[in-house]
């Protein structure tokens, strides 16, 4: 099994789920959270060539084509997820490759890409560092890397997201390493597996990221604006501390031209 064993198999177990949230726009914090922020990040991409590591279905990758991206190249561990993106509707072949890989050891050139997009990709657990490692030597100097994810400092499991505490893991946990096993529930949609994420410090998570030979030049954590939580109590209930991380980040060869 490619990747971290315990990881890959919780999503080849909810590959299904997953399509189907994905594709009927099921979860709200990837609608109108998540993928409005990337997008902003990445901004124009017409004639890039694109790392989606950690593809899944390929939905972000086919809208980053459809935006005018010269190709991308999708990399996932689950079998089945890519088996649906190669079989879209919409999968074009001469603009798209889906890759049956792991994050930490791609298939790609080096210095080939000119944008790397991680979009809420789990952390690393045998070899957390390795991925950025492999970012760094696939992404042309002028380049850069973008990367969404859960918040290191806030995040736990999604049954805590309405507790006013933030004593949801002890400051042992935070500076270590913890495990967070959770069934999502989107839409009223059960996984029929609990999916696993590790977390690591965000000293140790930008270590990761800046060991690699990568400088942040942005950090943004995309939460719902006054607007939406006037307009749909609902974020009220299930936004009480920040939920995501967004970096982009660039080698630091091209700072220091």
């Amino acid at each position: 099994m490619l990747g971290d064993e315990r990881v890959t198999r919780a999503y080849t177990v909810n590959a299904d789920y997953w399509i189907t949230i994905i594709r009927d726009r099921l979860d709200p914090y990837q609608t109108q959270l998540t993928d409005p922020a990337l997008r902003e990040l990445i901004g124009d991409c017409r004639g890039l060539e694109i790392l989606d590591a950690g593809c899944g279905e390929g939905y972000l990758a086919r809208e980053l084509v459809a935006r005018g991206a010269a190709h991308v190249d999708g990399v996932d561990t689950s079998e089945e997820l890519i088996l649906a993106a190669r079989t879209h509707p919409d999968y074009r072949p001469d603009s798209m490759s889906f890759h049956h890989a792991d994050v930490a050891a791609l298939p790609l050139a080096d210095k080939s890409v000119d944008l790397v997009v991680a979009n809420r990709l789990p952390n690393g657990i045998s070899q957390p560092a390795q991925r950025y490692i492999e970012f760094a030597r696939v992404l042309k100097p002028s380049g850069r890397m973008i990367l969404l994810g859960m918040h290191p400092c806030f995040y736990a499991a999604r049954a805590e997201r309405t507790a006013t505490s933030t004593a949801d893991f002890t400051l042992d946990d935070y500076f270590g390493v913890r495990t967070v096993e959770q069934r999502f529930n989107v839409a009223g949609l059960v996984s029929p597996a609990a999916s696993v994420q590790q977390f690591y410090s965000l000293e140790h998570h930008i270590g990761m990221i800046t060991a690699a030979g990568f400088a942040v030049t942005d950090l943004r954590e995309p939460h719902p604006t006054k607007e939406q939580r006037q307009q749909n109590p609902w974020w009220n209930e299930n936004f009480v501390r920040p939920l995501f991380l967004l970096l982009e980040c660039v080698p630091l060869e091209r700072l220091r031209r």
